[in-house]
């Protein structure tokens, strides 16, 4: 079995995360993103539906969700 290199850092990869952030956050700061996060989605009427069924199923989801957060909190 080989060593992993250094550039393998299991699942990911920090430095394009990072970079990607970084390009992300300058974007939602910018007047260009600022107007496309004003305006929202866009949504194509027959779209429409499928979002709703989607919506429904993830609130049936978190329904039967039992699991106990605050257990899972260091304290």
């Amino acid at each position: 079995m080989s060593k992993a290199s250094k550039a393998n850092h299991g699942e990911g990869n920090p430095e394009a995360a990072s970079r990607f952030n970084e390009i992300e956050r300058d974007f939602v700061k910018s007047e260009r993103g600022k107007k496309i996060i004003k305006e929202g989605p866009r949504v194509r009427p027959d779209e429409e539906a499928d979002l709703a069924k989607a919506e429904q199923i993830g609130r049936d989801h978190a329904k039967d969700d039992d699991s106990d957060s605050t257990s899972r909190q260091k304290g």
